[in-house]
């Protein structure tokens, strides 16, 4: 099986088509009813592909900012640049 190839061709083959009645289904993406022979969107993805999950450590690095950033609304009330700067230096991620 070549898996260099993961282009989905119909909605039918999609990790999202939940089957529902004789011809039709229903996009669990979209949440709309599709065609199994309809064209798939560009949302279409592999039936056997694993969903993406973050990590327990981006999930640690998130909490951390928001806490970050609550408390400092806490202590005392910053005017709009402070803030800003506090948000920059907590949410750079880049920097990992």
């Amino acid at each position: 099986m070549d898996s260099s190839d993961t282009s989905i061709t119909a909605c039918r083959l999609c990790q999202h088509y939940n089957p529902e009645g004789r011809r039709g289904g229903f996009c669990g993406k979209l949440d709309v009813p599709v065609r199994a022979t309809w064209d798939a969107c560009s949302l279409a993805a592999h039936p056997f592909e694993t969903p993406w999950q973050p990590d327990g450590e981006f999930n640690s690095l998130f909490h951390d900012s928001l806490a970050t950033i609550s408390s400092h609304l806490e202590s005392s009330p910053l005017e709009i640049p402070a803030m800003q700067e506090i948000m920059a230096r907590s949410l750079s991620f880049a920097e990992c």
